[in-house]
């Protein structure tokens, strides 16, 4: 009986410490202020990504207007000019972008370009949530649209606090849910267990 006491003990022991050195992130302190809903805030914070549609209309050319999905280097393949980056500009950024190449490379001598993002990458939800998983995002979606899309809470949610991992960053905060907040293209929502 002790051995099995033992083993018992020393398997829990080993599980959590493998819960301990889980590198899954590191994780802060985030303020619900810092993600305010609709307004000027949320909007000009949307940039061009890797994995968003943009369409690029040049005025009176159609070969080079155009679909183009942004590729995991930011950057769009346009037919004549080649690569050009885009990724961390908005959209009225990415088209001077893309009319500075246009003019460097020789090919117009005043070109008028407009550049629309046609569908922003994803947000994922974990957790608590009845159907986790990738969802499409949209402008000006909140945490509780977030968590309606997936299904709502489950009967174990903590529905007081969420964690919040942006794009490309390692570190995930944690939120009070004391009202609603923002979520962005390409965050990583997890919704903890509550332990009562």
């Amino acid at each position: 009986m002790s051995i099995r006491r033992f083993l018992a003990s020393l398997i829990c022991a080993a599980l959590v410490a493998g819960c301990a050195a889980d590198p899954i992130t590191q994780i802060e302190s985030g303020d619900a202020a810092a993600r305010p809903i609709g307004g000027q805030a949320a909007a000009t914070t949307q940039t061009i990504a890797p994995g968003d549609q943009v369409r690029i209309t040049l005025a009176n050319d159609k070969d080079l207007s155009g679909t183009y999905t942004v590729s995991d280097a930011g950057i769009v393949t346009l037919p004549l000019l080649g690569a050009v980056q885009i990724a961390g500009y908005d959209a009225a950024q990415a088209a001077d972008a893309i009319a500075g190449a246009l003019l460097t490379a020789g090919l117009f001598r005043n070109p008028t370009v407009t550049v629309e993002v046609l569908t922003l990458r994803p947000f994922y939800i974990l957790g608590e949530v009845n159907k986790p998983g990738q969802y499409a995002y949209t402008p000006g979606l909140s945490l509780f649209g977030a968590v309606a899309t997936a299904g709502g809470y489950t009967y174990r949610a903590n529905t007081g606090r969420v964690f919040i991992r942006k794009a490309n960053e390692t570190v995930e905060r944690e939120y009070d849910l004391d009202s609603d907040i923002a979520i962005m293209p390409g965050d990583v929502i997890r919704i903890p267990e509550r332990f009562i």
